[in-house]
């Protein structure tokens, strides 16, 4: 599907930049999940990403203004594509007002049944998308290697040879656990930079 302006970076900022995630959890979920402010888990491992999104919605409606889109103005309509569910319907419609409220942007809503949603995801028929993941092992790699040009979970579109190298090929050759972040740390902040995912909270679960 053509996704028009949503392929620039500063539009992807614009909309994570005018989340409040802590309203969304706190009065939205109501199920103490946590807002995430950057795509891996907090202390994943030891790990915790140092990128970190802000919830600035005046820096997200200047960024709009500079893709072209000053207080959403001429901005197309688009929709939000989610696997029919209670809470990811309630999610999807907090998301839509605060879309309207804070830059201006009208989007659709659209859900569809887990089986025909997977497919639409795989085919790339969408212009956004909600997605969730939890990790087979706990280790940011798990997380971070959805994000790999060639990778079976990787329905974004996203591709940067410099990240895959860090993942495929330098992380795993680090000399330390402490070399391992760092360079875990410079893949997160360069796709984060690209914004192919907007996340919006962290699973909880209880032990």
């Amino acid at each position: 599907t053509e996704r028009g302006p949503l392929k620039d970076p500063l539009v992807r900022k614009a909309l994570a930049y005018s989340i409040d995630r802590e309203s969304l959890t706190e009065h939205v979920l109501k199920a103490g999940q946590k807002p995430a402010y950057h795509f891996t888990p907090p202390n994943t491992g030891g790990y915790t990403a140092e990128v970190k999104l802000p919830y600035d919605p005046d820096l997200a409606r200047q960024l709009l203004a500079e893709a072209g889109f000053p207080g959403g103005e001429g901005f197309p309509k688009f929709e939000l594509l989610f696997n029919t569910s209670e809470s990811h319907a309630t999610i999807a419609v907090a998301i839509q007002q605060m879309w309207k409220e804070e830059l201006g942007i009208e989007i659709g809503l659209y859900n569809q049944e887990w089986k025909v949603y997977l497919n639409t995801v795989s085919q790339g028929e969408f212009q956004v998308a909600r997605r969730g993941w939890i990790g087979d092992y706990v280790d940011a790699n798990n997380f971070l290697d959805l994000f790999l040009a060639n990778g079976g979970n990787n329905n974004t579109g996203y591709a940067n040879a410099e990240f895959d190298d860090i993942i495929l090929n330098q992380a795993p050759k680090a000399a330390s656990r402490e070399e391992r972040y760092q360079l875990f740390f410079q893949a997160e902040t360069m796709m984060m930079q690209e914004m192919p995912i907007i996340p919006f909270y962290t699973y909880t679960s209880k032990v």
